[in-house]
């Protein structure tokens, strides 16, 4: 008898513990993505009065530049994973300049004239002069191109610096149609900078679906997740 009662005793302990990790974890605060950290930090620097917020394109004419795809000096905007390189394009694909190289990212002031995939807000100085990065910006698009390149085919391309809009397509990269493009960017200081993107939509030509997520703290480095199905 003493033996059951000290089982049950054990089973009634262990029971209550349970419980308790239960009701702590429901306690807990929750865990936020990369991304609903960024929100949060936009809405609090938003509220820093030194800072005033603008809308692009109604404002501001946005990034003078056609898709993240980047290779600055020591800086390389490479969004790579599982073999592939994700290139969102941030203008309409039908007028970029194909001359162009890509690489070099900005292209002023042409790029400003060639309409956004996107739309969205920054924070900025009211005295800053023209041409200043925002402190913090976000951009979003429903109906955004996304290509999806091989990484080798695509690094054989790049060896002479050079990577055009023809040399691009040339690849015969998957092109998807992001329906929800969401990103948050610090661009002005290598010690502050910030990247997140999340996106998910679809590729017509093969009827699936893909998502990915980006993070990057550094200018030459960006973590990647990538889901093609």
């Amino acid at each position: 008898m003493y033996r059951i009662k000290n089982y049950l005793s054990i089973k009634l302990f262990v029971g209550i513990s349970f419980l308790f990790l239960a009701c702590a974890n429901n306690d807990a605060e929750p865990v936020l993505s990369e991304l609903e950290k960024a929100r949060l930090e936009y809405e609090r620097m938003k509220a820093n009065p030194a800072f005033i917020e603008l809308a692009f394109p109604a404002d501001d004419p946005g990034p003078p530049f056609y898709a993240r795809i980047a290779v600055l000096g020591p800086d390389a905007l490479l969004m790579e994973s599982n073999g592939r390189v994700v290139i969102p394009m941030m203008r309409q694909v039908e007028c970029i300049d194909p001359e162009f190289n890509l690489l070099d990212l900005y292209h002023v002031p042409n790029g400003f004239f060639c309409p956004l995939t996107l739309a969205g807000k920054g924070l900025i100085e009211p005295d800053a002069p023209m041409g200043t990065f925002p402190a913090i910006a976000y951009g979003g698009g429903t109906n955004m191109p996304v290509w999806f390149v091989d990484k080798n085919l695509l690094a054989t391309a790049m060896a002479d610096g050079i990577l055009t809009l023809p040399e691009l397509q040339g690849l015969n990269p998957l092109k998807g149609m992001a329906s929800r493009y969401e990103e948050y960017n610090k661009p002005r200081s290598e010690e502050d900078y910030l990247l997140v993107i999340e996106s998910e939509g679809t590729i017509p030509a093969t009827n699936q679906r893909f998502e990915y997520r980006v993070i990057s703290r550094t200018k030459a480095r960006q973590d990647v997740e990538l889901r093609i199905w």
